[in-house]
């Protein structure tokens, strides 16, 4: 009997007319259920851009104002899922308890958006970190997703960004830097990153794009 990749329960699922030519399910239903209580429903009420949650319509929250005095703001964030309940556990658990599995379960529940895009470019770890953890958590769960993807930037070691404030973060020398030889002349690029957070890693990183006269770039994370 198939398991849950995330609960490990066993999963009970009748062979129906409807579901004979379909993937196996990789999750529960239970589990099915506490996701989809995680997804981001009404985004009216949320910043139009990073869909901040501000309980009333906008088209700019605070955070975004902060990053639009010190960057060139992305165009968009995608974004289907809050980071809390369930999602926030298995985020911890593949990302800090190293379990790889879990990319498969993240990779069967994300869909990125279908825009237009000429690079999608995960944002990534300082190698040293990726070594300790043996797996990269962003591009580990493109690859399961069979995703094409270009390692366009690198990143240096830096401190933890949870210990800083929001100031020192956006005031902290830029780790990223462009590490292939590639004309990025008016391309549109899709960021990828695990959390959205405050935007300042996301914004690093679109710097270096825009440097490099990319068109405009967009941001999909796992949750926010």
């Amino acid at each position: 009997m198939r398991r849950c990749l995330q609960c490990l329960q066993p999963i009970h699922e009748p062979l129906t007319a409807i579901n004979i030519y379909k993937p196996p399910k990789l999750i529960c239903s239970q589990c099915e259920s506490l996701w989809q209580a995680c997804r981001i429903k009404d985004k009216k009420q949320r910043c139009s851009r990073c869909l901040n949650q501000c309980g009333h319509s906008t088209q700019q929250c605070l955070d975004c104002q902060f990053l639009a005095n010190r960057f060139q703001l992305m165009t968009q964030l995608y974004c289907d899922y809050q980071y809390t309940g369930i999602i926030k556990a298995l985020i911890h658990q593949y990302k800090f308890m190293k379990d790889h599995y879990l990319a498969q379960v993240l990779a069967y529940q994300l869909k990125l958006p279908q825009i237009k895009y000429d690079y999608v470019v995960p944002i990534p770890s300082p190698k040293v970190r990726d070594d300790a953890r043996t797996f990269n958590p962003v591009t580990t769960v493109l690859a399961y997703k069979g995703i094409q993807y270009i390692n366009l930037l690198s990143t240096d070691l830096r401190p933890k960004q949870s210990k800083l404030s929001k100031i020192e973060r956006a005031e902290a020398s830029n780790p990223f830097y462009i590490s292939l030889d590639i004309d990025l002349t008016n391309k549109e690029i899709l960021l990828v990153d695990d959390i959205y957070t405050t935007g300042l890693t996301i914004h690093h990183a679109g710097c270096k794009l825009l440097e490099n006269k990319v068109r405009k770039f967009s941001v999909y994370t796992f949750a926010r």
